[in-house]
C-alpha cells in the first residue's frame, strides 16, 4: 500500500510554505507541499525529514514537527496520507529541487484557498484539516 506524507511549513510571522510542481505528470503546475512517497522500512517522520531537505533544503528538527493526519479518506486509490505541520521560530531560505518551479510564503487565507482549489487530492485534504472548524 502506497503512503505518502508531506508537511505544512509555518514561519514566525504565520505565513505558510506554497510550492507550485513543475511538470508532474498528473498535477503539473499545482500547489504542493514539501514531502512525497514513504520508503519501505521508513517511518512518516523519517520520510518528512528526508523529503523536506531534498525538495526545499530545509532541515526540520523532529520536536519542530507535529502530526495532524493520517487516513486514505482522501484518496481514490487508498494511498494513506500522512500530514504534518513544523512551526519553526525563523523562516528557512528555501533551495527547490526539480520537482518543483516556484514557492511562496502565503498568507492563511491564500494557502487554504489555492490548497481547495488544486488537483491533487492530498491538497484538499491539507485544506480541510488546516483550517478553521465550524
Amino acid at each position: 500500500m502506497k503512503q505518502v506524507a508531506k508537511v505544512v511549513i509555518i514561519d514566525e510571522d504565520g505565513k505558510y510554505l506554497l510550492m507550485m510542481r513543475s511538470d508532474h505528470p498528473t498535477f503539473p503546475n499545482d500547489p504542493d507541499l514539501p514531502g512525497g512517497t514513504i520508503e519501505v522500512g521508513e517511518e512518516p517522520l523519517q520520510a518528512i525529514l528526508r523529503e523536506v531537505i531534498e525538495e526545499a533544503g530545509i532541515v526540520l528538527k523532529p520536536d519542530e514537527v507535529e502530526h495532524k493526519y493520517t487516513g486514505s479518506e482522501y484518496s481514490a486509490h487508498q494511498t494513506v496520507y500522512h500530514l504534518y505541520v513544523a512551526h519553526v521560530k525563523q523562516r528557512p531560505k528555501v533551495k527547490i529541487s526539480w520537482e518543483h518551479a516556484s514557492y511562496e510564503w502565503v498568507s492563511m487565507t491564500v494557502f487554504l484557498k489555492r490548497t481547495s482549489q488544486a488537483k491533487d487530492t492530498f491538497m484538499h485534504m491539507v485544506a480541510d484539516v488546516i483550517g478553521p472548524k465550524t
